[in-house]
């Protein structure tokens, strides 16, 4: 499969789509709010540096700025070319709105905050950030991961609203065969079970309805069963040796056992109250999943081996891309609430770190220096940099 083939460019784009808008979302968040607060954001940028191009309104019309790249500068003997679109009552604004050469995501800058720009100037004008009261940082910071939470909440009801669900028919017949990745033939597969058959026994004992059947042998990893079941009037019988899998919950994961049957379903459509209420309880459940699973690996109890990086998430964005859009905005949302989680760790270069430092200055009533911000941010930026560059490494090595 060459670079260029049709997949891998499909996945390209997917990858571009998912995390492009998800960044940008989030960084939405930071300058929404910030306007609301009067605090004066100086950029914001769609793609991350260096930019392409610029739009701000001044006082003496529309100026768009085109920013020349580095290898024609000495060429075109310029770095930039600037013009004006003159305009009737031009109001002038504080924010250049830029479009970057890196197609991920967005950035914003505020002034008087000390981000990963390593900006350390504080004037002390009413409009920067440091200026404003604590809920108002703090609120300012949060504006990113409220977007990605809302985002994906959105995603959820909607979906749920334009799909509707497959609700399970009751009884004990087999409505699919399952299969993963990992596993393309489950023991019920083997055995010759098909779907439509019903299950009548498992050990001996008489199954009614599904709840029953997979306590059974949700209960038996590993063990070997004897399943009886029906097809055409006709009873089959077989022994077949339970597989454990590996399936998370909203309480974390659990290994459970499996023979590889999904039960039948019938489609339903829902209404808009219950499709919000089940994009609430998604947003929730998937929230509590990345939780439990990196306090696992801080733990040790799940293996770093199991996380993946961008280039993970860009081949999972092409296959939900061949698969279809409710696929990707399904994997998008699931994506928007990990990286509102991610992004209220206390690290320093997340918005948890500023939010932890904020709080800080507001237990001790005063700021720290300015320097020792300047020192927790380079820190905090190299070990997100060294993480990054090690789930990289680990992604490319699993391809």
């Amino acid at each position: 499969m060459g670079f260029f083939s049709i997949d891998t460019l499909i996945t390209i784009a997917a990858a571009i789509f998912t995390l492009g808008i998800l960044i940008l979302i989030h960084e939405l968040g930071h300058f929404i709010v910030a306007r609301m607060v009067g605090i004066r954001v100086e950029r914001f940028s769609i793609g991350m540096p260096p930019r392409f191009l610029s739009v701000q309104n001044k006082v003496d019309g529309l100026w768009i700025k085109l920013f020349i790249p580095w290898f024609i500068q000495r060429i075109a003997n310029a770095t930039t070319i600037e013009f004006r679109i003159p305009r009737k009552n031009p109001v002038a604004g504080d924010t250049e709105y830029a479009l970057s050469w890196t197609p991920f995501g967005g950035y914003v800058k505020m002034s008087g905050m000390i981000d990963e720009s390593m900006d350390g100037e504080i004037t002390g004008k009413p409009w920067e950030f440091t200026s404003k009261k604590r809920w108002q940082q703090l609120l300012t910071i949060s504006g990113g991961v409220i977007m990605n939470a809302l985002l994906a909440f959105f995603l959820f009801s909607a979906i749920i609203y334009s799909s509707g669900m497959d609700e399970p028919v009751e009884g004990t017949f087999v409505g699919s065969l399952v299969s993963t990745e990992e596993r393309e033939v489950f023991p019920a597969e083997e055995a010759g079970i098909m779907e439509n058959d019903q299950i009548v026994t498992i050990n001996g004992q008489s199954v009614t309805d599904w709840e029953e059947l997979t306590g059974i042998v949700h209960d038996q990893p590993g063990k070997t069963i004897s399943v009886e079941w029906l097809r055409n009037g006709i009873r089959y019988s077989d022994s077949i040796t339970v597989v454990k899998e590996t399936v998370p919950t909203a309480e974390g994961t659990v290994d459970i056992g499996m023979i590889g049957i999904g039960r039948v379903t019938e489609h339903t459509d829902l209404g808009l109250v219950e499709s919000v209420g089940y994009g609430a309880r998604s947003t929730y459940m998937f929230g509590t999943l990345m939780a439990r699973g990196f306090w696992s690996m801080i733990t040790g109890a799940t293996s770093m081996d199991q996380v993946g990086g961008p280039i993970m998430i860009a081949k999972m964005a092409g296959d939900m891309a061949r698969r279809g859009w409710l696929d990707v905005f399904y994997f998008m949302a699931i994506i928007s609430v990990n990286l509102a989680f991610i992004n209220i760790l206390p690290i320093p270069g997340l918005d948890g770190g500023h939010f932890l430092i904020i709080s800080i200055e507001g237990i001790i009533r005063r700021p720290l220096p300015l320097n020792v911000k300047l020192i927790i941010q380079q820190i905090g930026m190299l070990f997100l940099l060294g993480l990054v560059l090690f789930i990289t490494i680990q992604d490319i090595s699993r391809l």
